[in-house]
């Protein structure tokens, strides 16, 4: 087995572990970044047809205020463009479609009334929770017992069908799970991080750019920035702390270091045997903190050819299977790409399809929405992240009932001489490709004034 040796070694070569390492260099700390997969990016990862055309099958979009990520690609040297957003956006509700222009579209005013008021509800209660210690909020363990779907379900808070079936839809694609599932507190946590639940479901603020060439891009420059201190390959088994260094052994290769960063989504972290075992509160958290289920499905075209009829390519299907799909072209526009989505149960239900039924259905959906012409793509990319080893679904793991207020603690906190950063352990931007960013950062920070 190989033997390295350096300051800092970090788990994951995510955007969270990149981030981290990139840090702990640039104040000239050693660093060994040990990576499961045979490619850098985690979450983020550049998919490549067979005419070579490259399509983002992970995080993708950039939004506002995500700074950490803008900033990054202009280091790199990786231009951004912005998001086709110019058009109406196609609602398929209770059998009927229509075409809306803006962020509302046209219900009866009461459902839109209910809509509204919903969310500004929900968003009231994220801001009176402490941003680093939400566990901590006065009720706390009120609001962690009830369920997103149970207070949905209340028509004291959403009295009308639509803004139920709408709220519903737009719940599961965050979490990518029933909000039946889903902690009230959990749930709020998320608004917390960006202010409220409307920056997350507002494409206009969370979709804005796209990177030229994927965002895979930005996790290949910084891994090539730290050169060979990035093994491939090499998922960690193992990791064992004393009062001095810890070693972290991975397939063939053990590092030896002051400090370890443990990057990877929280359920893979819990899949490492630690010596001395975690404390228990950390070891059911990682247990319990699980990512939903996602496939992602991009159809390529000749052309945009929605664009020509008046649309943007946003559409919403809240009782639809695949209830969201965007426009995810190039900045030339040429080939056109649609990307869409399947969350949660309908998710693990399309999963068990046959490979060529699941296809058909995919289509027969896009093509009720954009035309005959969105059934028959010039390629078909389906990507299940469920059925990716090193991730077990996406995009973040979220909390069910109880898990924050029991094991709240443990979701920042070193564990001795392990540390801890991924998305879902951002304050600000959870669950985003900012989240990672900022969580590897803060980590790194962390480690350099332990050290």
């Amino acid at each position: 087995m190989e033997s390295r040796q350096a300051d800092v070694c970090v788990v994951g070569a995510g955007l969270a572990g990149l981030a981290a390492a990139r840090r702990l260099v640039q104040a000239g700390r050693s660093v060994v970044v040990l990576e499961a997969r045979d490619r850098v990016g985690g979450r983020v990862w550049n998919r490549v047809l067979p005419d070579g055309l490259v399509i983002s099958v992970g995080g993708t979009w950039l939004g506002l205020r995500q700074d950490r990520m803008f900033a990054l690609c202009e280091e790199v040297g990786l231009d951004t463009y912005p998001q086709h957003h110019e058009g109406d956006t196609i609602l398929q509700l209770d059998g009927k479609t229509q075409r809306y222009h803006g962020m509302v579209p046209k219900l009866n005013p009461l459902a839109i009334a209910a809509l509204g008021i919903a969310f500004k509800r929900l968003g009231r209660m994220a801001q009176r929770l402490p941003l680093d210690a939400p566990w901590e909020a006065p009720g706390a363990k009120a609001l962690d017992a009830r369920t997103l779907g149970g207070w949905l379900a209340s028509p004291l808070n959403v009295p009308t069908a639509p803004a139920k079936a709408l709220l519903g839809a737009a719940m599961m694609t965050l979490f990518c799970t029933d909000p039946s599932q889903l902690s009230l507190l959990g749930a709020l946590v998320l608004a917390r991080g960006g202010d409220n639940f409307e920056y997350y479901t507002d494409t206009k603020q969370t979709e804005t750019h796209l990177i030229d060439g994927g965002s895979h891009g930005l996790a290949t420059r910084l891994a090539a920035r730290l050169g060979d201190a990035v093994r491939l390959a090499a998922p960690v088994r193992r990791i064992a702390q004393t009062a001095t260094h810890v070693d972290t052994e991975a397939d063939a290769c053990m590092v030896r270091a002051d400090r370890v960063i443990v990057a990877t989504p929280p359920v893979l972290a819990s899949h490492i045997e630690y010596d001395p075992p975690l404390p228990a509160t950390y070891q059911h958290l990682l247990r319990r903190w699980t990512p939903g289920a996602i496939i992602r499905v991009n159809t390529v075209y000749e052309t945009p050819f929605w664009r020509s009829d008046g649309l943007n390519g946003e559409t919403v299907a809240p009782q639809s299977p695949i209830p969201v799909s965007l426009d995810q072209s190039p900045r030339s526009g040429i080939p056109g790409i649609l990307c869409s989505f399947s969350f949660g149960p309908p998710a693990l239900a399309l999963a068990r399809l046959d490979p060529a039924q699941r296809r058909e259905l995919w289509l027969r959906a896009l093509g009720e929405r954009y035309g005959v012409k969105a059934g028959a793509p010039i390629a078909y990319l389906e990507t299940d992240w469920s059925s990716e080893r090193w991730s077990l679904g996406g995009m973040m793991g979220y909390f069910a009932p109880g898990i924050l207020t029991t094991y709240g603690a443990a979701v920042r906190e070193p564990v001795g001489r392990i540390h801890w950063a991924s998305s879902e352990r951002a304050t600000l931007m959870h669950g985003l490709m900012e989240g990672a960013v900022r969580s590897g950062e803060r980590t790194a920070e962390e480690v350099l004034a332990r050290q």
